[in-house]
């Protein structure tokens, strides 16, 4: 008993430091965006997200070699088995080296040629080419460097990889408002701290390697052809997942740009700040659950992993509808307040069109992790993919039919959601379940109670946006608070068990000094 309240208490202590680092990064985010937006204007903003994205892009290649790399690493450490992970990780080095080099080539022209590519103003031709060109030399150093991330994966030590990351946001932060400050606007600052720290964080995570993994050794003697394929053959159908989510969600900016304008390309890069930050959140809680079904997994303990993924589902439940309240009821307040001068509805309606079915997809976020750790990810990928298409057939067919701008806004950004709910409503848990051999209808008892529970949580939104009506920032945390509270309360009541209750409190007091 003593050692599954260990490792509940360390999962609590990753998901608290991951809660921390989103939380810097929000606030990061909502005092700096505004005040970029004033120093730069919104076309040239626009383009951050945008040279962000083509990274994205050329991850997909980066992912086929190293998504399954941490899985391999942990499963060969947690066997003791040192050989094996040191050949991994000495080839994925050399691989990665490989890589980049190749990428360069393309990233150059890219760089070179952007004002044919695409469509950017004449003004500000040259900080966009060197904006672009920081942010891809960050996207290739990390290529280079990729499986030092490993060393916190493999002992179930995120709390430490968020805190780098926490740090990381500050040092940004505080750079881009000197530079801001004292120096004319450019936009190509936001390159130059990309670059700055990500190379902290390297140096960070050489030391977590050093210290976590003293065993593993980078020599020429581990290289292995053989563990490459491996990777390989099990991280493609990774690439293919990588893809369908860009063709669902990443080509937002790129189509905005190119089938309607730059000035509709910057609302939306605007407006998905908020879903953007919420998905990755999400994405990141889920994610603390992977390292401890990756242990369990090397152990042969599935039991341990299927109460895990209920348990997940459980979790991520508890506040997945509060979100989408708050973007819902609040978020025209919100974007009046962030960025002045824009238009606070347009905005708001994006966001919600970009989180439409985001109680049913965050809840079973979690499910995703079986799919990694049983290294059976081609049935997933090869669905995603088909959903990806049939996505980008209804878009661009209904782009060539409606003709409305802010009609063809909520297309581009609104179908790849409902897309996505669809996803998580059919084929994420019944394939889960069957894989880890559980009823069909295991996971859909609790992810359905959000469906009621969203229902109560958006009635305290209305509520508290009738009652409060915010105006400033104060009102608007009054109304973000009094929603979320009471979506953690109802969740609590109506999603968890009397087990699962005592479980979360016993956590909490554990933490807070309650328990020892």
């Amino acid at each position: 008993m003593r050692t599954e309240r260990t490792r509940d208490q360390q999962l609590f202590i990753n998901m608290a430091a991951q809660i921390v680092y989103f939380a810097v990064m929000s606030l990061s985010s909502f005092f700096l965006t505004p005040y970029l937006l004033s120093k730069l204007g919104r076309e040239a903003y626009g383009f951050v997200g945008l040279a962000n994205n083509f990274s994205s892009y050329a991850q997909i290649m980066v992912t086929a070699l190293n998504a399954m790399a941490s899985r391999f690493i942990t499963i060969s450490v947690h066997r003791e088995d040192y050989e094996t992970a040191n050949q991994y990780f000495t080839s994925l080095l050399f691989a990665n080296a490989l890589i980049a080099a190749v990428l360069a080539v393309p990233a150059v022209l890219v760089v070179a040629y952007l004002d044919k590519l695409l469509n950017v103003p004449a003004g500000i031709v040259g900080d966009v080419q060197l904006l672009w060109g920081l942010i891809f030399l960050q996207f290739l150093l990390g290529v280079v460097t990729y499986n030092l991330n490993s060393a916190t994966y493999v002992h179930d030590r995120l709390d430490l990889e968020y805190s780098r990351y926490t740090i990381s946001e500050l040092l940004r932060a505080g750079m881009l408002l000197l530079a801001f400050r004292f120096l004319p606007p450019h936009v190509y600052y936001l390159g130059v701290t990309a670059v700055v720290c990500y190379v902290y964080r390297t140096v960070v995570s050489y030391r977590f390697t050093r210290r976590l993994l003293p065993q593993v050794r980078i020599r020429r003697s581990y290289f292995r052809m053989a563990r490459i394929k491996e990777l390989l053959s099990a991280g493609i159908w990774n690439s293919i997942l990588q893809l369908s989510q860009i063709l669902l969600n990443g080509l937002d900016l790129l189509i905005s740009n190119l089938m309607v304008s730059a000035d509709a390309m910057g609302s939306v890069s605007i407006a998905k700040n908020l879903p953007i930050l919420i998905n990755s959140a999400f994405n990141a809680i889920s994610y603390a659950f992977l390292p401890q079904l990756n242990i369990s997994y090397a152990k042969g303990d599935m039991e341990d992993i299927r109460e895990k993924l209920v348990f997940s589902v459980k979790l991520l439940g508890m506040i997945a509808c509060i979100p989408l309240a708050c973007v819902f009821f609040f978020a025209d307040t919100f974007f009046d307040l962030w960025s002045p001068g824009q238009n606070g509805e347009l905005l708001r309606i994006i966001a919600v069109a970009a989180m439409v079915a985001t109680p049913l997809s965050y809840s079973m976020a979690g499910l995703l992790n079986a799919f990694y750790v049983t290294n059976r990810l081609k049935d997933e990928a090869l669905y995603q993919i088909s959903l990806s298409v049939i996505t980008l057939v209804i878009v661009f067919a209904a782009l060539h039919v409606v003709t409305a701008e802010r009609a063809r806004i909520l297309i581009i950004v609104g179908v790849s959601s409902v897309v996505t709910g669809v996803g998580y409503l059919t084929f994420v848990p019944l394939y889960v379940a069957r894989m880890m051999k559980m009823k069909w209808t295991t996971f859909y008892v609790p992810a359905l109670k959000c469906l009621p529970v969203t229902a109560m949580v958006m009635a305290v939104g209305w509520a508290a946006r009738h009652f409060i009506a915010a105006t400033g920032w104060i009102g608007l945390i009054a109304e973000c608070a009094v929603t979320g509270v009471a979506g953690l309360a109802i969740s609590f009541v109506v999603l968890l068990n009397s087990a699962d209750r005592r479980r979360l409190l016993a956590l909490v007091r554990s933490r807070t000094g309650g328990a020892q």
